[in-house]
């Protein structure tokens, strides 16, 4: 740092710079997570926010390795530039991405496809690394209230990117966020020596940008956007018929209205005459999952191929029935009540665009459904929903819905809804009448490990009702459809009823599979594989079996709700086992995982490593009493994105909805970070002080991890937005606490060690993003509260190295006291 830094002030401009920086930087890097879901797959979104903070830890060590280039008396001009560079790179890093088909194949063309596009994405981040390093680092007596603009910037971009996902889209979002980091230098040009050309090269930049963006809004709101995504994982994607983008999924109808198919179905029996066509759209989530919208004018005659889908089978067993449909989607299940005359039937799907796309956009093809006296669409998630709902059902159905394309790629963090766990069944259970029956359709493969767990969960579920006989309660049907043979799948569908299946459906149900051509894997009566005897015998028995299985089968709970992850991570060499029982995306889950900590380990050796063949170089720089301060911010990164990814993780559960607990976790505990930050104090030789802060933090995290479980208990069948305030009130006190560490460890290494603050911050940044994966990784094998509670450990960690830290200077302080 310059003699001339002392000239140099800070003011509101200099807080809005960094505001509008980081605010673009959080919103770019989840936008990326939602376009990458589409143009690359579920297990490249993860990548993004490794990819950001790769970018970010970059422009830190360029900071740190060429301070020269950033002068102290330009330093305004520095900002303005790395601002402007990062909004147009972000623009131009895109259209790259948007225009070249990403090929990702075991071969040298797909990994120089996919280290150009890793390369290319992450240019915009290290612009944007370059100006919140030098605004972290070159003003040690504002630090605090700077980090804690950064965090109040993040955080409403957080928010702000959901709306621009709704209202703009992916593509268009992308040109919405540069706007906002063109304003960022903007407000750092105010603080420079007026240069005419800079100045109006950035605001008629940032003028004409804005323009444009709000042209590509409009057209995307009128369904004809002049930007979407050309290349789908590697292949060229034709114009949908209709689009629509939200923070958590990108919906697209395909299609030809006028054409007559062979109905779209996971367990259409082998008897239904394929001559018989309808009419129908493939509706595709983020261009993987595919649900159908089919054709229907109230004549229920068209329907009579859902009389032959092995999901449907309760239908025959209740009639005049009242049905629920958790993950109603493009309807199928609806129109299956309709054909079988139920009395009434209630749809939930969390995605309210799959709603409005069926009943609005496209009700003249699906029949109006929701126009219908005994049918009813409720956009909310399942559980949160039911949890509220004081009604009964005679049916409960739900039909091959899941995250596994999600979860098949390690996403897990984003993706599991908590349907699949005991506490949930146990719920849907006490919303069945006496003899009501839940159905619930899986995808049944030749090792059915997904139905032994789903056996496992019924029988808890029963058994924690005060039912032990529960084969009396339990059927599961398979179809092996002729269009899902190439796919080596079949479709089983199980039917859990709360009171004992009596001889008259017993009969039903087998007369059904004589005359469809099902097979009766599990009844009251019979049982064709030996396991599921086992696994609906009693608790003791089925624990042990459990046990000592060579794949994780056990009931999933809201502390590990982990549905589709079967595989131990130490079986990922054991390709014997995985491939034998069919593993092969729960394998790719945990490689993807695997590698990415691995990325993640080397980069951080990479972030030490280079730091010191730099400082070794330089003859007036050393690392002498580093080590403290170097796992200070390696402590709090790690720490802070422990105690944030567990609460999403958590706040998925509690909320229901991914959206409200990405948006609450995320600007709740950045926004009470900022606060703390701002509030952390601004000597930096108030020992004390820092002590009391420290102190009261770690108290926090403890009475934080033991009583958040019950206050959620406590809370859970309230409404929506009484969850959301409860969730913002217990996380604001953390986040305050948490939010003070990094300003007063700054503070202080400042003063001791200057010239590797760049250094400092760009290490707390890239261990953030290793606890991202680690977080992950932990929940999985061992719970959200371990992950929570290691992060814990790491914030003592940290607290202890300040105390070293503290006693050192306070050593050195007494030394230079003359004698």
């Amino acid at each position: 740092m310059t003699n001339s830094s002392a000239q140099v002030t800070v003011n509101r401009n200099t807080y809005l710079g960094i505001f509008f920086t980081a605010l673009s930087t959080l919103m770019y890097e989840i936008l990326l997570t939602r376009i990458f879901s589409v143009t690359m797959g579920y297990h490249f979104a993860f990548m993004a926010v490794s990819l950001a903070m790769f970018g970010m830890t970059v422009g830190a060590i360029i900071v740190y390795a060429a301070p020269n280039k950033f002068p102290q008396e330009k330093i305004y001009e520095s900002l303005a530039k790395n601002a402007f560079y990062f909004s147009f790179t972000t623009i131009a890093s895109f259209l790259i991405h948007l225009f070249i088909p990403f090929i990702h194949r075991t071969s040298v063309i797909g990994f120089l496809v996919t280290s150009f596009t890793y390369a290319e994405i992450s240019v915009p981040f290290i612009f944007s690394g370059v100006c919140i390093s030098l605004l972290l680092t070159r003003f040690p007596l504002s630090v605090n209230r700077l980090y804690a603009s950064d965090l109040v910037g993040a955080s409403l971009g957080c928010i702000l990117v959901i709306i621009a996902l709704n209202y703009c889209g992916g593509p268009t979002g992308v040109f919405v966020t540069a706007v906002f980091s063109a304003l960022g230098g903007i407000f750092f040009l105010r603080n420079t020596e007026k240069k005419p050309r800079l100045v109006k090269l950035i605001i008629y930049y940032t003028i004409l940008l804005a323009l444009f963006s709000a042209i590509l809004t409009f057209m995307v709101n009128n369904n004809s956007p002049l930007l979407r995504l050309y290349w789908v994982r590697g292949e060229w994607d034709e114009k949908p018929l209709y689009e629509k983008w939200n923070s958590f999924s990108r919906v697209s109808i395909e299609g030809d209205s006028t054409k007559y198919e062979i109905p779209f179905g996971w367990g259409l029996s082998n008897r239904y005459d394929r001559s018989r066509k309808i009419r129908q759209l493939m509706l595709n989530i983020d261009a993987h999952s595919t649900t159908v919208l089919s054709h229907f004018n109230g004549d229920t005659s068209e329907l009579i191929h859902l009389k032959y889908d092995v999901a449907n089978l309760a239908h025959y067993l209740r009639r005049n029935s009242d049905v629920l449909v958790i993950g109603s989607g493009a309807g199928r299940d609806i129109l299956s009540s309709l054909a079988f005359g139920q009395k009434s039937v209630l749809g939930i799907e969390i995605n309210k665009d799959m709603i409005s796309a069926i009943n609005n956009e496209f009700g003249n093809f699906t029949g109006h459904l929701d126009q219908y006296p005994n049918v009813e669409f409720v956009g909310d998630e399942a559980r949160s929903y039911i949890q509220r709902l004081d009604r009964t059902f005679d049916i409960i159905q739900v039909s091959v819905i899941d995250n596994w394309s999600a979860s098949s790629s390690g996403a897990f963090v984003l993706t599991e809804n908590a349907l699949y766990t005991i506490e949930t069944w146990r719920l849907l259970l006490s919303r069945l009448k006496p003899d009501g029956i839940l159905t619930v359709t899986r995808f049944y493969r030749s090792k059915p490990i997904e139905h032994y767990r789903l056996v496992n969960i019924c029988s808890d579920a029963l058994n924690n009702a005060g039912i032990t006989d529960v084969r009396k309660h339990l059927m599961l049907i398979k179809c092996e459809q002729l269009e899902r043979k190439q796919d080596r799948s079949g479709t089983g569908t199980i039917l859990l009823s709360k009171a004992p299946f009596n001889e008259k459906d017993i009969k039903i149900v087998d007369s059904l599979c004589t005359i469809f051509d099902f097979e009766e894997v599990l009844s009251p009566h019979s049982c064709s594989d030996s396991i599921f005897v086992i696994l609906t015998s009693k608790a003791y028995i089925r624990n042990e079996f459990n046990r000592d299985f060579p794949v994780n089968i056990k009931t999933p709970t809201d502390n590990k709700p982990f549905f589709f992850h079967y595989m131990k991570f130490q079986d990922l060499v054991n390709t014997q086992l995985w491939k034998s029982w069919d593993m092969g995306f729960n394998a790719k889950a945990i490689f993807i995982l695997s590698v990415l900590a691995v990325t993640m380990i080397a980069l951080s050796s990479l972030c030490i490593i280079v730091p010191l063949k730099i400082t070794s170089k330089r003859a007036n720089a050393s690392l002498n009493g580093s080590f403290y301060y170097f796992l200070f911010f390696a402590s709090i990164g790690l720490g802070f994105m422990f105690v944030e990814i567990s609460q999403i993780q958590r706040l998925n559960i509690f909320l229901g909805h991914p959206t409200y607990s990405l948006a609450v976790a995320l600007f709740t505990l950045l926004v009470s970070s900022g606060t703390g930050s701002h509030f952390s104090g601004t000597n930096k030789n108030q020992i004390k002080g820092s002590y009391i802060r420290f102190s009261a933090l770690v108290i926090i995290i403890i009475l934080f991890g033991l009583l958040t479980p019950l206050v959620i208990i406590s809370f859970r069948e309230y409404s929506t937005f009484i969850r959301i305030v409860v969730s913002v009130l217990i996380l604001f006190p953390i986040g305050f606490f948490m939010g003070m560490a990094f300003p007063i460890g700054m503070k202080h290494a400042s003063t001791d060690l200057s010239p590797i603050t760049p250094w400092l911050w760009g290490m707390n940044g890239v261990m953030s993003v290793l606890a991202t994966v680690l977080s992950i990784i932990i929940a999985m094998n061992y719970g959200i509260s371990t992950s929570y509670w290691t992060g814990a450990g790491c914030y003592l960690i940290a607290v202890g190295s300040f105390i070293v830290i503290a006693k050192k200077r306070g050593e050195d302080s007494k030394n230079k006291k003359p004698r």
